[in-house]
């Protein structure tokens, strides 16, 4: 039992999934309490309560300022929004334009506030059609302003509580979130006799590092100034730590795909799988700490950091027993050596970002494993780039199309609570059919699921007290699941939808069956419309970012062997950036490959052939970044390279040109290129590694020339 609190306490301070269900829920009863005391009417409630939860609930993080920027900006558009609502809603045509606006806005939203645009469009939509949906009458516009806007700044109120308390918080939780997907991307590197699962953990951890990795050095650089210099230069040299930290962790890769699959090494497989493991809760610890910035849980990182200290070194003895001088041994042997000499600079790093380091007091000592936990910074989240995605604005057309032709529907044939239909089509819309159609299934089932329970609630006429209690728990439940399961979230939105907006109203079953029905349409319109106006296929979208992701791997490689071949202090410059840029553009292909394969059956062609394309260049990648680790130490160069560099950067270009334009005429003469100047032999051990990793890469590109040469 005490454990399991502390978990859940070590939880929220990193991923306050209840604590923000809780603020959510106080902001929208607060409202609905002081209706049931006839202090506002019910119309003011429900705005004042819906927009209060909307901005209550977003969990956003990065510098002070711009939080209530965005806040404040938001708190407008919700009321605006329902300002719109209210004036149009005595006119079929007005209402039916203002919806077109509200759903291009949907689309607006999502290019510029990223993650946080959808939630952004479909509350701005919810308030719109509350006020569209109310009788006319005198001053409804400004009262549908003024209520939303008290509600919407009750909200930020809310956040603001503890703001004073905890000044730095956001962004120690924003530097917290590369320890924690450093500690997914060690859980991943596991050891294990299967591989396929191993390779889709391991790409999506590297993807989810570089992410957030990037994400937190923007949200640091952004909230950059002179009076908070010393505590931003605190938090950089973390981050920094956690990369440094990832690259070391990722070269230890070729050597433990092999294990889990060789018996006679299970020991030295063994030794492995225990690292990772510390590293694992060192890692999470680190983040922890971070947030907290409490003596208690440094204290206890120490502890994690002196045991996985010495499970490093008896893995380095067992390597020594078991790989010798081979060049696997070596190689081993010195990204061991790295970590052991970097492990003391993350406890440095640590100290110098808690003011209470010296601290000590009475602890618990017992380690418990750490769980999971995910963040995002709101500055790397921000897009004000003026040049949209095409697909996103053929999106925002396309939903702003069938959002008004819903909503004529509904007000041309009086159609009692039409409003479900456009309001349906903007929540399950998405930019790719494969999102849609999984939007589509969650959303009917959940709907199906709240309505009936809804009308079976409202059927019992439960006491106003009762009711309000009820409707407590519908919004905590609805928020703590909206991050973590989509249609248990849909099912709790509809019950609380349906006792908020028709409690007054008649319930019958002919009602019920009605809402189904409304909702079915609506679901069913969007899928219509992802399907056959104006589709956006991925099969288009993918073979540019394959052509990007090959192109990015040549220039890593060619940055590589020069480096190699004539080593200096300045190979970081160079030879990071490009490094970072194949990982980015690596993740952007595995993205796409995902999303094609949510399209039609008939539109999936040649979805194997580009996934092996793309999982060819991604272990390249890491063949590459294992021998870049070997830059860290001062060692001879390694002469002979530039045959192979550039036979295999024309292998590159061949291949990305074949998977662009479909032209196949020069990957004959490129792989035979390729196959003609192999890296050299190497006698020295370290030499001997990374030419072998170099090896693998050229080996990989081949095939995978011939895979292209064969379609």
């Amino acid at each position: 039992m005490l454990a399991g609190l502390k978990r859940f306490t070590a939880d929220e301070l990193v991923r306050p999934a209840a604590s923000r269900a809780f603020r959510a829920t106080a902001a929208f009863m607060v409202p609905l309490v002081l209706a049931a005391c006839g202090q506002i009417t019910g119309l003011q409630a429900l705005l004042a309560g819906f927009a209060g939860h909307a901005i209550a609930g977003l969990e956003i993080r990065g510098a002070y300022g711009l939080r209530i920027t965005l806040f404040l900006g938001l708190s407008f558009v919700f009321a605006g929004a329902a300002w719109l609502g209210a004036s149009t809603s005595a006119s079929v045509g007005l209402a039916v334009a203002a919806t077109g606006l509200i759903a291009l806005a949907s689309g607006f939203w999502r290019h510029v506030l990223g993650e946080y645009g959808f939630s952004v469009g479909a509350s701005s939509a919810l308030l719109f059609f509350i006020a569209l949906a109310s009788p006319p009458a005198p001053a409804l516009a400004r009262t549908a302003w003024v209520a939303t806007l008290a509600g919407s700044l009750g909200g930020l109120a809310l956040h603001a509580l503890l703001w004073p308390f905890m000044a730095e918080h956001p962004l120690r939780r924003t530097v917290a979130g590369s320890w924690l997907a450093l500690a997914d991307l060690a859980a991943a590197l596991a050891p294990e006799a299967g591989t396929a699962g191993r390779h889709a953990r391991v790409a999506a951890g590297e993807q989810q590092m570089r992410t957030t990795l990037d994400q937190a050095a923007q949200a640091l650089a952004a909230a950059r100034n002179r009076r908070t210099r010393p505590f931003i230069g605190a938090m950089e040299g973390l981050n920094l730590a956690a990369a440094q930290l990832a690259t070391q962790v990722l070269a230890l890769d070729p050597i433990l795909e092999g294990l889990g699959a060789a018996p006679e090494r299970a020991a030295l497989a063994a030794s492995a799988r225990s690292v990772l493991a510390s590293l694992v809760n060192c890692t999470r610890s680190v983040a922890l700490a971070v947030v907290s910035h409490q003596p208690a849980h440094l204290a206890r990182f120490e502890v994690r950091l002196r045991r996985a200290t010495h499970l490093l070194r008896v893995l380095r003895r067992r390597a020594a027993a078991q790989l010798g001088d081979s060049p696997e041994g070596s190689h081993l042997a010195e990204v061991v050596r790295l970590m052991l000499e970097h492990l003391p600079r993350i406890d440095a790093a640590l100290r110098a970002s808690m003011e209470r380091a010296q601290e000590r007091g009475p602890i618990s000592y017992e380690l418990f494993d750490l769980q999971t936990w995910t963040l995002r910074p709101l500055a790397s989240a921000l897009n004000f780039t003026l040049r949209p995605d095409p697909a996103l604005v053929r999106f925002s057309l396309r939903i702003a199309v069938i959002m008004m032709a819903g909503a004529g529907a509904w007000r041309l044939w009086q159609l009692p609570h039409g409003y479900w239909i456009p309001l349906c089509v903007m929540v399950v819309l998405q930019p790719d059919y494969g999102a849609t159609r999984a939007r589509a299934t969650q959303r009917t089932l959940g709907t199906l699921a709240g309505s009936l329970t809804a009308s079976l609630m409202l059927w019992l006429h439960l006491p106003p007290g009762l009711l309000l209690a009820a409707t407590a728990c519908t919004v905590w439940a609805f928020t703590f699941n909206l991050k973590r399961d989509y249609g248990v979230a849909v099912f709790w939105i509809t019950l609380l939808v349906v006792l908020q907006m028709e409690a007054t109203g008649p319930v019958t079953m002919a009602l019920t069956l009605q809402r189904l029905g409304l909702t079915a349409a609506g679901c069913f319109l969007a899928v219509l419309a992802a399907l056959v106006f104006w589709p956006v296929w991925e099969k288009d979208r993918l073979p540019p970012l394959l052509a990007e992701a090959l192109r990015a791997n040549r220039t890593f490689l060619d940055q590589l062997c020069a480096h190699l071949e004539a080593p200096g202090a300045g190979w970081k410059a160079t030879l990071l950036p490009a490094k970072f840029a194949v990982q980015r553009a690596n993740s952007m292909v595995i993205s796409s490959l995902n999303r094609l394969a949510g399209d039609p059956k008939v539109l999936q062609e040649g979805l194997a052939a580009e996934a092996a394309l793309a999982n060819g260049n991604l272990r390249i990648t890491r063949w590459l970044s294992a021998a870049a680790v070997h830059l860290e130490q001062q060692a001879p160069a390694i002469a002979g390279l530039d045959s192979f560099n550039g036979s295999a950067g024309l292998a590159f270009e061949a291949l990305a040109a074949a998977v662009e334009t479909g032209a196949l005429e020069a990957l004959p003469e490129a792989q035979a290129g390729l196959e003609a100047a192999p890296p050299p032999a190497q006698n020295e051990s370290r030499a001997a590694w990374v030419v072998s990793q170099l090896e693998l890469a050229g080996t990989e590109l081949s095939a995978m020339l011939s895979q292209k040469s064969q379609n």
